[in-house]
């Protein structure tokens, strides 16, 4: 995501985030792209430990199916 903006994030603002100064709406921009990327890594780890229920000769198969 090139486009560090809130408006570059989420497409069209609501009338009251558009509303607010250029400086809180790139704080809420830096929120929502933190947030996201702890999400992914969240997902990413909790996909990784998942394949421990599945038998080793198994897992690259799966992680490649996955795309993990």
């Amino acid at each position: 995501m090139s486009d560090r903006s809130l408006a570059g994030q989420l497409g069209s603002l609501p009338e009251g985030i558009e509303a607010l100064p250029a400086e809180h709406q790139q704080d809420l921009a830096d929120a929502l792209r933190d947030a996201r990327r702890k999400q992914g890594a969240a997902l990413a780890k909790a996909g990784n430990d998942a394949l421990q229920y599945v038998p080793a000769l198994l897992r690259p198969a799966i992680r490649k199916a996955v795309g993990l």
